[in-house]
């Protein structure tokens, strides 16, 4: 007798997929039952005809609260992240004040944890302004570290203190600081000098202003910081990875760089996989994201790149804010802050790819879940087998659904003008975290402060 029994779905890894029940005791996968068996559960969900996925685990996400509830809360987000199937969310440090030393780490996860519908691990910051805190980050449980290549913009530095590193000297420091915690580095690549020439050179550029944001910020940004960090990385046998990589060249460089032993991997946002610079044209601040969206042919040689294997993970890299201040953005995009909503977006982007033949539903479940477990060593989560949490989505791969911004959970929702009525493919029906269902595919089911905090 089983708690729980899933029955009836294919169940999908990254492996592969197969016709299996899914048996749960407690938090956890007790046992895959082949067809024909005899077991029963005190609950058993009809699911069939349907697949069955590890639910996500969200390498890139920003919430801030409790420093800005009114861009998003933590129980707002993290509904949002149940109806996209995300089980687990990592969060990015910046926040007010900024996640730098082991006491806000505690404190955060204090404060957010009774508002949490899904699972939560914490990014602390690195950068020169906290060396002597990055060992104490590790042991409180930081996932990862997270550092900016370029400087702040005017205005939100009080936000990134001991987070940005702009200057190579100082990233020397950081890196070697972190590589000693064993913990994954996680870098925003864009170079600082190189920004400061390219903003210079769009000064006074006749071109709409979604346009002028692309230009102001390169791939070539890109590319100078990964050479940086890799060189330094591979002095101190660092462990990192390139957050929202949009230079096909700078993925080429961390294949190569693995390859030759080092432990380099790439993350790629979903926007940057369906959305392109006729998008930042069309709609502005609102598909304001650094890096930018980049052309149509940029956008292919990324899939290319996903198709061979080499990206390693998919993160939504959600992040909200007001309409107003993006609203602002209009009459100088300068001035708008740079992100875009993804969780409730991630996985239809990636179900309606593998329905229209671009990636496999196998690598959608290795990229989404499987991968991001092992890097970031959430060892109970990402898989469906026995032992492993019962985290995980049933879905629908063929049918459709429209994206209806008064419908999505997150308070950034509307800020998606880009998908407002498009159609996707791959529905999610319900979605499960440690054994209880928190999303039935229209509201959520959890108690509120269900989630936990993970730590590796």
């Amino acid at each position: 007798m089983f708690d729980v029994i899933i029955a009836g779905a294919t169940v999908v890894s990254g492996s592969g997929r197969r016709r299996v029940d899914v048996a749960i005791n407690g938090d956890t996968i007790a046992e895959l039952l082949e067809p024909g068996h005899n077991a029963t559960a005190l609950t058993t969900v009809d699911a069939a005809g349907l697949f069955l996925m590890p639910g996500l685990v969200d390498t890139h996400v920003h919430l801030r609260d409790p420093a800005r509830p009114d861009r998003e809360t933590f129980a707002t987000g993290t509904s949002a992240a149940a109806a996209g199937g995300v089980t687990t969310i990592c969060e990015m440090p910046t926040s007010e004040p900024p996640i730098n030393t082991a006491a806000r780490l505690l404190a955060r996860a204090e404060t957010v944890a009774p508002s949490a519908y899904v699972d939560f691990a914490l990014y602390g910051g690195a950068g020169p302004e906290n060396l002597a805190d990055i060992a104490g980050l590790a042991e409180a449980g930081a996932v990862a570290f997270k550092t900016w290549l370029h400087a702040p913009a005017k205005g939100r530095e009080h936000e990134f203190i001991g987070m940005a590193s702009p200057r190579e000297e100082d990233l020397e420091h950081v890196i070697a600081a972190v590589a000693a915690t064993g913990r994954r580095h996680a870098m925003h690549a864009e170079d600082q000098s190189c920004l400061e020439h390219s903003l210079a050179q769009t000064r006074g550029m006749k071109a709409t202003a979604g346009l002028v944001h692309a230009a102001s910020r390169p791939t070539e940004a890109e590319d100078i910081a990964v050479a940086r960090v890799l060189r330094i990385a591979k002095e101190v046998d660092a462990k990192v990875q390139i957050v929202h990589v949009t230079s096909p060249k700078s993925i080429r460089m961390l294949a190569d760089a693995r390859a030759n032993g080092m432990d380099a991997t790439a993350e790629v946002a979903p926007h940057y996989l369906v959305l392109d610079e006729q998008t930042l044209k069309q709609y502005g601040p609102f598909a304001k994201c650094n890096p930018p969206l980049r052309p149509e042919s940029t956008v292919e040689q990324l899939w290319h790149l996903v198709q061979q294997g080499n990206v390693d993970v998919i993160g939504s890299d959600h992040c909200p804010y007001l309409e107003s201040e993006l609203e602002a953005g209009h009459a100088d995009i300068s001035t708008s802050p740079p992100g875009m909503p993804g969780l409730e977006t991630m996985l239809a982007i990636m179900l309606s790819a593998a329905h229209a033949g671009r990636i496999s539903l196998e690598d959608v479940a290795r990229l989404t879940s499987e991968r991001a477990a092992e890097l970031f060593g959430l060892s109970s989560k990402g898989k469906l087998l026995p032992g492993f949490d019962a985290d995980f989505v049933i879905i629908d791969p063929t049918e459709e659904w429209t994206y209806n911004s008064e419908k999505t959970f997150s308070k950034a929702g509307a800020n998606a003008r880009y998908f407002e009525g498009t159609t996707f493919t791959g529905k999610i029906h319900e979605t499960w975290l440690r054994g209880t269902q928190v999303y039935n595919g229209e509201s959520i089911t959890a108690p509120l402060g269900y989630g936990r905090w993970v730590r590796p």
